[in-house]
């Protein structure tokens, strides 16, 4: 050092540990921080994880913000309705692990656990906490919701009941994200212990959405937890949103793994006479080897169709020894020339 700092010993002494430690810290032994003016506040630190990244990025993050308030105001009216009393739902989410997921429920637990259906597939889980369902069974048998807070899971009789307002809840749920994914959600089992819950392994990513529920003197939270990879399609979909040229990129071996299936699958191609009119006797009274003569003129050409489709103009000839078109233009727009024009054919014996 090249001259004496305050508090840390003079010109030429060695730093102490506990010098270190003030230094590190930002604050000086007499109140204000080294280096900054007093009355200035110590930036804030934020943790970083680096064995587990967060995959959401801050775009995504607003998509995400706007799909949980437009399912929590839909919430908020479902509740309001369906328990008789003013609710209110506030919306927040986070991204955490399974089992740090497990470890914020409460034992016992109401998890209803569902399937999310659609092109996602894979289960996730909804657990609305004992105490909200109890409130629920007692709105729903016309209490005033005021019913003591119980220590005990759920019966089969007051699941059921609980059951009517979460599949409610889950159809919200699929509206709100039928802009993004298409989920088909559908309750598959109950469970009342947190540690039972086995929707992904304990180490996966899973999207978290918190939704606090005020309705009449209850209040509390009820908690979604969704696998991350079964929004993997929205997450992908946001990054192309960032990057269009990301989206159509396409590698050499996928390129030629499309253009081998193109030139290898079937169509049909038929050549086409001009159509002919003929009366309806003639057409009672045809037999087995009589010929139709349709016109055609040999200088004139002939459809060719693909697929039933115009899309080429040929001419009749012979190719070792074999009727054959040759193509000789392809067809855009109207066809040309007297190609399509009905005539009135012959029938010859």
């Amino acid at each position: 050092m090249n001259g004496p700092a305050k508090g840390l010993g003079g010109a030429g002494e060695s730093l102490t540990q506990e010098d270190v430690d003030r230094l590190l810290n930002r604050a000086g032994p007499d109140g204000p921080a080294v280096g900054v003016g007093a009355g200035a506040e110590v930036a804030g630190v934020a943790l970083y994880n680096f064995l587990r990244p967060p995959r959401m990025s801050r775009d995504r993050r607003v998509q995400l913000e706007s799909i949980g308030e437009r399912f929590a105001l839909s919430m908020q009216s479902m509740l309001s309705l369906r328990l008789r009393a003013p609710a209110d739902v506030t919306f927040t989410f986070d991204q955490v692990t399974l089992s740090e997921f497990v470890v914020t429920i409460a034992n016992p637990c109401a998890a209803f656990i569902f399937e999310l259906g659609g092109p996602a597939g894979g289960q996730a889980t909804v657990d609305l906490t004992t105490d909200f369902g109890f409130y629920i069974v007692d709105r729903v048998f016309g209490g005033p919701g005021e019913a003591a807070r119980l220590d005990r899971a759920l019966t089969q009789l007051e699941w059921s009941v609980v059951r009517g307002i979460v599949e409610k809840m889950l159809n919200l749920f699929r509206e709100a994200w039928e802009d993004h994914i298409r989920f088909e959600p559908r309750i598959v089992g109950f469970e009342s212990t947190p540690d039972m819950l086995q929707i992904v392994g304990r180490d996966d990513n899973v999207l978290v959405i918190n939704l606090e529920v005020r309705a009449g003197q209850f209040s509390g939270m009820v908690s979604m937890c969704i696998p991350l990879v079964a929004l993997e399609s929205f997450l992908v979909e946001r990054s192309f949103g960032r990057n269009p040229a990301a989206a159509q990129r396409v590698t050499s071996g996928q390129r030629q793994s499309v253009e081998g299936v193109v030139r290898n699958a079937t169509v049909e191609v038929a050549g086409r006479f001009p159509p002919v009119r003929l009366t309806a006797r003639d057409v009672a009274g045809f037999k087995v080897g009589q010929i139709i003569q349709t016109t055609q003129a040999t200088d004139q050409p002939i459809e060719v169709h693909v697929n039933g489709a115009p899309r080429f103009l040929g001419m009749l000839g012979q190719y070792r020894r074999m009727l054959g078109v040759r193509i000789t233009q392809p067809v855009s727009g109207t066809l040309p020339g007297p190609v399509g024009r009905t005539s009135r054919g012959r029938i010859s014996e």
